[in-house]
């Protein structure tokens, strides 16, 4: 493990401002929405303690740690390691950058659990579905029938307001069946090239509704 410190400045652009909200994870009871108190180029990074039900969340110390922001609407995350927490000093929590911020890699985007309605079309048939999960990279979605690996699909989410409907063309990566349930069947989908400006739109559109989903949890709405 280098320190960023031991490594060249950081471009602060490729860093959360202050003010900015980021999603921490990795840690126990995470992903925790928090906000950014300051950064500097030696790669120390000052977070805002994370609130649930009102009550400030202890964080633990000496552990490694996930921070996911977009950046110009790309999804971007950073290793930090958590090294102080809020004290008479300072009121924020201390980490330290471990490398570089880095652009994730469309199967890698942010995953928010989220039910929608959907629909998978292949093979002329088309299937009624729901997501359990989404991102700017996939999806996976809980379906009445199973659909084979490598089963190449249209996709349409309704995401409701002004996204409205997202259609995306994707690939089947798996299928599993997990119960006996109205939808039994979990289906894993990897999204096929898509349009740049879509998938930014739906990026978009769940770091917004991760945002409002923690603030419900933490009483803040």
């Amino acid at each position: 493990m280098t320190p960023a410190s031991k490594t060249a400045a950081i471009d602060l652009a490729t860093l959360p401002g202050r003010g900015r909200q980021v999603m921490l994870d990795d840690l126990p009871g995470g992903p925790w929405l928090t906000t950014v108190d300051g950064v500097s180029e030696d790669g120390v990074v000052l977070l805002a303690p994370p609130r649930l039900g009102g009550k400030t969340v202890r964080l633990p110390i000496g552990r490694r740690a996930r921070v996911s922001y977009s950046l110009g609407e790309v999804p971007t995350e950073m290793d930090v390691e958590m090294v102080a927490a809020p004290d008479g000093a300072s009121p924020s929590y201390t980490a330290r950058l471990v490398g570089g911020p880095r652009r994730l890699q469309r199967r890698n985007a942010v995953r928010v659990p989220i039910n929608l309605i959907a629909q998978a079309t292949g093979d002329d048939k088309t299937i009624s579905a729901v997501t359990e999960n989404l991102s700017g990279g996939g999806a996976l979605l809980r379906v009445a029938q199973p659909i084979k690996a490598n089963t190449d699909l249209a996709i349409k989410v309704e995401c409701g307001g002004a996204v409205g409907t997202v259609s995306l063309k994707g690939r089947v990566v798996r299928c599993d069946r997990v119960g006996a349930e109205e939808r039994p069947w979990r289906v894993a989908i990897a999204f096929v090239d898509p349009p740049v400006t879509t998938q930014e739109q739906l990026v978009h559109f769940l770091f917004e509704r991760q945002r409002e989903l923690r603030r419900r949890e933490a009483g803040l709405d």
